[in-house]
């Protein structure tokens, strides 16, 4: 194109401009073929370096192709893969953000999707007539709105219900109901369901979030995995710093070490958006809009170690570590989301949602196993905005409550067996 221009505007053009003229053509020629070519090229080596430098670590996995296939949890059947993301992943490219839920919580999509632009591994219990809910719910999510080729690209979703309580369906194969088409016009079901219409309240079933944990987790391509939850929202960028920083501390990576990567967790006032970055956040603070998660209701189950010191240290352009622990002492009952691979232990599956306690086998486990918690500097969780007030025992789930308890106590019984006595360790009591 360059060279047809030239021609046209040389014609009658004065012989020293036309030298000039050339020697313009040519270097913005060479400059425009550098840029069409530059992004495919370094996404190419960002993912390379990433590989070279585990590999050189010792650290090898498995890549894995995702496809549809059913799968046995106890009582639970579950359709991995049932609605698969376009983008794949080595195993060692990228980190998976798997999430819990059901479909009233699929509004938060939107926000994870928007601000992980990575992977993302959803399960979602859907029992009877949720199941075709949950089919809509994700039809909307990816047709519907801006972000929608970002839900196609990343998200892949599971769905799972109870053995006894199987979508009822006639003339298609469950395996094959899902039709990828939504008319926009309408609101998603997780627009318009109340908690009393659904299957699984009608019903009285309990939500086995620890079986949702398990199946999002054991189901990333990722070699390294981040469980958190739904309704958390985390710091913009984090993939690429993540990596960034493991090239600049290949010790935390040993195949030996049993470290896992802690992020702060907050929550915010209803009607205040979600801070972009620690400095934000320190404001937010300052003025009491944002505080340490459940504040209220259990702050020293979330905040973490020398809390006050992680508020006042300015915020940097990087990732690094600031402070390492153990979850013992006063952190004895701290349940921290955090960073961690495939090696490190699942959730115990007899454990539902309303009884509580439901992650703290998993930190315990940990800490019986002497792992070592390394908390973020810059980045951080937020909670979907609005703050929980300090609880009121809810007689409706007593039961459960003491169910879980119960449960709780066994795993205690369990894990010493197996692993000793570990006196520093502890698993909450719940019921009060």
């Amino acid at each position: 194109m360059w060279v047809c221009l030239s021609d046209v505007y040389s014609k009658n053009m004065n012989p020293k401009f036309k030298i000039i003229f050339y020697i313009l053509v040519f270097s913005f020629t060479i400059i425009n073929l550098h840029l069409l070519s530059t992004p495919k090229t370094s996404v190419v080596q960002f993912e390379s370096r990433n590989i070279d430098f585990f590999q050189r670590n010792h650290i090898q996995c498995n890549d894995i192709v995702l496809e549809k296939s059913i799968e046995y949890r106890g009582n639970y059947i579950v359709l991995k893969n049932y609605i698969l993301a376009k983008r794949s992943f080595k195993c060692l490219e990228s980190i998976t953000l798997s999430v819990p839920g059901d479909y009233r919580f699929l509004d938060n999509i939107f926000p994870l999707v928007e601000r992980w632009k990575g992977p993302i591994s959803v399960a979602l219990y859907a029992p009877g007539y949720d199941f075709f809910s949950t089919l809509q719910s994700i039809a909307y999510l990816r047709h519907c709105s801006v972000f929608s080729s970002l839900v196609k690209d990343y998200v892949t979703f599971h769905i799972f219900f109870d053995e006894d309580h199987m979508p009822q369906v006639h003339d298609e194969p469950l395996i094959n109901i899902y039709q990828d088409e939504f008319n926009c016009e309408q609101k998603p079901p997780f627009q318009t369901i109340k908690d009393e219409e659904m299957y699984k309240q009608r019903t009285g079933l309990f939500y086995p979030i620890n079986v949702a944990r398990n199946v999002a987790k054991l189901n990333a391509q990722t070699h390294f995995v981040f469980p958190s939850d739904i309704e958390l929202y985390p710091t913009r960028h984090f993939i690429s710093k993540f990596f960034n920083f493991t090239r600049h501390h290949p010790e935390y990576f040993e195949k030996s070490s049993r470290n896992v990567f802690v992020f702060p967790l907050f929550e915010i006032q209803e009607g205040y958006e979600i801070p972009e970055n620690k400095t934000k956040l320190q404001e937010m603070i300052n003025n009491k809009t944002a505080f340490w998660f459940h504040h209220e209701v259990c702050r020293s189950c979330h905040a973490v170690p020398k809390s006050a010191e992680w508020i006042a240290e300015q915020e940097t352009n990087g990732l690094n570590i600031f402070t390492v622990t153990k979850r013992q002492d006063k952190q004895k009952i701290w349940e921290p989301f955090f960073l961690c691979t495939q090696k490190e232990p699942l959730w115990d599956e007899r454990l539902n949602w309303e009884g509580q306690g439901n992650k703290m086998c998993e930190a315990y486990h940990l800490c019986l196993l002497d792992y070592d918690f390394l908390v973020f500097n810059n980045c951080f969780l937020t909670h979907k905005p609005g703050v929980k007030k300090k609880k009121v025992q809810n007689i409706k789930y007593k039961d459960q409550m003491r169910k879980n308890n119960e449960i709780l106590r066994q795993i205690t019984t369990e894990l010493t067996k197996i692993y000793g006595n570990g006196t520093k360790c502890l698993i909450h009591n719940i019921f009060h």
